[in-house]
């Protein structure tokens, strides 16, 4: 990656915008879904920027850029549409070791800004590195079609209710509640917009202690056809990020487990001893864990 994806913490941050038009606008508009304090550089505002200066929405600096604006800010957008003044913007940030982003002059920009699929408190980012801004749209709309639009509502009664989960739900299932709870019925109904009746399926199963939960483990074999990663099915994806264990074939490419999740555990083994971990993985999926084989070829499944 030539970029890092990070979330930065915005409450009571600075964030100066320079600029007095449309792109200005753009940004603000994009950093006012944040906690941010706004301080925009303009010497004369259109009129949406008048507006929330009016309303007491961003602050209004009507001097010169200056380093130290720069310097006390998490980030910087230059998005005057001037090439030249994104250019001294950019000199002027790096002597300063300041964070810019010089809106359509990417060679200027220390942070890119990514497309966004917006349900918060999820927030997705979606970058190319400037090199497929298309494609990255293109994934946006795929993405706004999977979320539900008022899924953030649903993840914010989660959030709420951590800490019933947390007095009732016992330590070993309160995975498998959380599991439940994002891809179980309550989701399902959530997403039907019966969103009473899930908070209410949710609050049932805290109050009773998770006594109707699932504990059983499951052992999930994917054999690999390819050693590229972007072979790799749906299926296997999802049975990787959901593994409490991964046993795996010494001999494949370790890339094949970069889209694991990143807290299993990871057993290697020699595919003439395949058959040695079966008995182990038995006993790890009796105790309610998660387990995946993946392996290059198996002519029947251990596992029946």
């Amino acid at each position: 990656m030539e970029t890092f994806p990070m979330f930065l913490k915005m409450k009571d941050r600075n964030v100066v915008i320079i600029g007095d038009g449309e792109e200005a606008a753009q940004k603000t508009r994009l950093i006012l879904k944040t906690e941010a304090r706004i301080i925009l550089v303009a010497g004369s505002p259109n009129e949406e920027l008048q507006g929330y200066v009016a309303d007491g929405r961003i602050e209004h600096h009507k001097g010169q850029v200056t380093a130290e604006l720069m310097r006390e800010a998490i980030i910087t957008f230059s998005a005057t549409g001037d090439e030249t003044q994104g250019a001294a913007h950019a000199q002027m940030a790096r002597q300063v070791g300041a964070i810019i982003n010089v809106v359509d002059q990417p060679d200027d920009c220390e942070a890119i800004t990514p497309a966004l699929v917006d349900r918060d408190p999820v927030v997705v980012a979606i970058g190319t590195e400037g090199k497929g801004p298309v494609l990255g749209r293109l994934t946006k709309g795929d993405i706004e079609i999977m979320l539900e639009p008022r899924l953030g509502h649903y993840v914010t009664f989660a959030g709420e209710m951590r800490e019933a989960v947390a007095d009732k739900i016992a330590p070993k299932l309160r995975r498998e509640f959380w599991r439940w709870v994002f891809d179980g019925r309550p989701r399902r109904l959530f997403a039907q917009g019966k969103e009473a009746a899930a908070y209410e399926m949710v609050k049932s199963q805290i109050a009773s202690e998770g006594a109707d939960l699932d504990r059983g483990g499951v052992i999930n074999f994917v054999e690999l056809t390819s050693d590229a990663v972007d072979m790799l099915t749906l299926r296997a994806l999802r049975f990787m990020q959901e593994a409490d264990a991964i046993y795996y074939d010494a001999e494949m490419p370790i890339e094949l487990l970069e889209p694991a999740r990143r807290d299993a555990e990871r057993i290697a083994f020699d595919p003439s001893e395949f058959s040695d971990h079966v008995d182990a993985a038995q006993d790890r999926k009796d105790k309610g864990e998660r387990i995946v084989f993946m392996t290059r070829e198996l002519s029947s499944d251990p596992f029946d």
